[in-house]
C-alpha cells in the first residue's frame, strides 16, 4: 500500500479544475468532448423537428375535428328535415282529423255524448267563473284575490240549500258542449266568457249566475221557492221596472240571474253562437261589453211582455243606439204575433235590492263613523236625474251606510251586495289587512254576513 499526502489530492484536484476551464475556453464540452457549437445546433434541429412534427399533429387533430363537426352538422340538417316532415305530417293528419270530426272539434267531446256533469249537478246550484290568464289559469293553479276569495267564502257560508260551484277555464266542458258556446270562446274576455257560459250552465242546468265580486249576507232559498211557486221560470233585475230613469244604456243586470232549467237561456244559447259566429270578439254588437249578457237576454225576454220599460224610450240615455232591444228585430211591436204567455217572469229594480247608490264612488272602503260632509265633492255631488246617486240625500259615508244600506238590510230586500269593477279599490290589500280595518263598509258586510273571520 502507498500513502499519498492529502495535499498531493488537493493539488491533483486543482490541475483537473485547470484542465475543464482550458478546455471550455477552447469551446468544447467536458462530458462529450464536443464544441458547444455543434451542442446548440443539434438541440436546435432538435427543436424545429418537434416543432414540425407537433403542427403536423396538430393540423391532422384540427382536420378530425373539422370533419367531426361537418359530420354533426349534416346529422342536425338531417334531423331538422326529419322534424319538419314530422310536422307537416302531423298537421296533415289534425287537418284530416278534423276533416272527419267536425263537430268533435267545435263541442270537445265525441257525437251522442253528454258533457261530463250533465244529470250530476242538482238544479239548485250557484254557479260563478274566474279566470286569470297569470294568477288562475287553472282549477290546480287559481290564486283569487284577497276581497274575491273573502266573497266567495260568504257564499259557501250562506248557500243554504244551493250547492255552490266555482268554475274556472279547465273545467268548463265538464259541465257544458261547445256548441253552446261561441265557437271561439277560448279567444274572449274573461268577462264576455263569464256571460257566454252563464247562458249555457243555466239553460242546462238551472240555478243562479252569479257574479264572485258580491257578499251575500242571506241565503236564497225563499227567492227560489217563490219563484217556483208562482210559476216563474225566471228572476232577475231590471232597470228602469220601478219607473225610475238610467242613464245608462243597459236594461238587464246580469251579475244576478235565477232561472230554472231549460227556460228562456236556452234562446240565449242559440242567439250568442249565430251571433258571434267565428269571430273572435264582440265588436259586432253595439255595447261589445255587454254583448253577451244583457244585449243577449233583452230581447228575449221583451218576447213574453211587450210592456217592459225600453232603454231608448228613456231620455237620460245619451247613446239610446246602442240600447241592446236594438239587437234583434223588435218583438213588442207585435211583429210575429202577440206575446209570449208561455213563461212568467220575475223582474225587479236592482236600484231597490243589492245595487247601492254608492256602488260607483268607492263605498267598499268607506267608515261607517266617517261624518265628513262630502256633498261638495264632484263624484258625491253627481246625482242628476238618471244618476246612480239621484234622489239619494246621504252626504256622509256614516250617514249612506245608516240611511240606504241599513234600511234595505233590516227590512230583508237587500241579501246580497254588489261591487262593481269586480271591487277594485280593493285590489292591493292582503286578506289581514281586510280583515284588520274594522270600519270599512267591506269588513262590516263580512261580519254582517256571518262569516267567521
Amino acid at each position: 500500500a502507498t500513502l499519498v499526502p492529502c495535499h498531493d489530492e488537493e493539488q491533483g484536484d486543482e490541475s483537473a479544475n485547470d484542465a475543464s476551464l482550458l478546455a471550455r475556453s477552447a469551446g468544447a464540452d467536458v462530458g462529450t468532448g464536443m464544441p458547444f457549437w455543434k451542442v446548440w445546433m443539434v438541440v436546435g434541429l432538435q427543436t424545429v423537428a418537434f416543432s414540425l412534427f407537433a403542427g403536423a399533429l396538430l393540423q391532422k387533430v384540427s382536420a378530425a375535428e373539422d370533419q367531426a363537426v361537418a359530420d354533426l352538422q349534416q346529422q342536425r340538417s338531417s334531423l331538422e328535415a326529419e322534424v319538419r316532415n314530422l310536422n307537416q305530417e302531423k298537421g296533415q293528419a289534425s287537418k284530416d282529423w278534423s276533416a272527419r270530426h267536425p263537430y268533435q272539434v267545435v263541442a270537445h267531446v265525441e257525437g251522442h255524448k253528454l258533457p261530463e256533469m250533465y244529470g250530476r249537478v242538482k238544479e239548485k246550484t250557484i254557479w260563478a267563473y274566474w279566470y286569470h290568464a297569470e294568477s288562475c289559469p287553472s282549477a290546480a293553479n287559481c290564486t283569487l284575490p284577497a276581497h274575491i276569495k273573502l266573497c266567495a267564502e260568504t257564499v259557501g257560508h250562506n248557500r243554504g240549500g244551493f250547492d255552490f260551484r266555482l268554475l274556472r277555464r279547465d273545467e268548463v266542458f265538464r259541465y257544458v258542449s261547445g256548441t253552446e258556446l261561441p265557437v271561439r270562446w277560448h279567444d274572449l274576455l274573461p268577462a264576455q266568457q263569464k256571460d257566454s257560459l252563464m247562458n249555457a250552465l243555466l239553460a242546462r242546468y238551472g240555478g243562479v249566475a252569479w257574479d264572485i265580486s258580491m257578499i251575500l249576507l242571506r241565503p236564497l232559498d225563499d227567492y227560489w221557492d217563490e219563484m217556483v211557486e208562482q210559476g216563474a221560470t225566471f228572476r232577475g233585475y231590471m232597470y228602469r221596472i220601478n219607473g225610475r230613469p238610467w242613464r245608462h244604456e243597459e236594461a238587464m243586470a246580469v251579475w244576478f240571474l235565477m232561472s230554472r232549467r231549460e227556460g228562456v237561456f236556452a234562446a240565449a244559447v242559440r242567439s250568442q253562437v249565430i251571433g258571434m259566429g267565428d269571430r273572435a270578439d264582440t265588436g259586432a254588437y253595439l255595447d261589445w261589453y255587454r254583448a253577451l249578457g244583457d244585449h243577449t237576454l233583452t230581447a228575449i225576454l221583451s218576447m213574453y211582455n211587450y210592456s217592459l220599460p225600453k232603454c231608448f224610450d228613456d231620455p237620460t240615455v245619451p247613446k239610446q243606439w246602442a240600447c241592446p232591444e236594438h239587437e234583434q228585430p223588435p218583438w213588442y211591436k207585435g211583429l210575429t204575433g202577440i206575446e209570449r204567455t208561455d213563461t212568467r217572469l220575475m223582474l225587479g229594480d236592482p236600484r231597490d235590492g243589492p245595487q247601492l247608490p254608492m256602488a260607483w264612488i268607492g263605498m267598499e272602503m268607506f267608515n261607517v263613523l266617517d261624518d265628513t260632509d262630502r256633498s261638495s265633492e264632484q263624484k258625491w255631488a253627481d246625482n242628476g236625474l238618471g244618476a246612480p246617486m239621484h234622489d239619494t240625500s246621504c252626504s256622509s259615508m256614516k250617514q249612506c251606510w245608516e240611511d240606504e244600506f241599513m234600511p234595505r238590510f233590516q227590512a230583508g230586500n237587500l241579501k246580497f251586495v254588489k261591487f262593481f269593477n269586480h271591487g277594485a279599490t280593493l285590489d292591493q290589500n292582503s286578506r289581514e289587512e281586510l280583515l284588520a280595518d274594522t270600519g270599512t263598509y267591506f269588513y262590516s258586510w263580512i261580519r254582517l254576513s256571518g262569516l267567521p273571520v
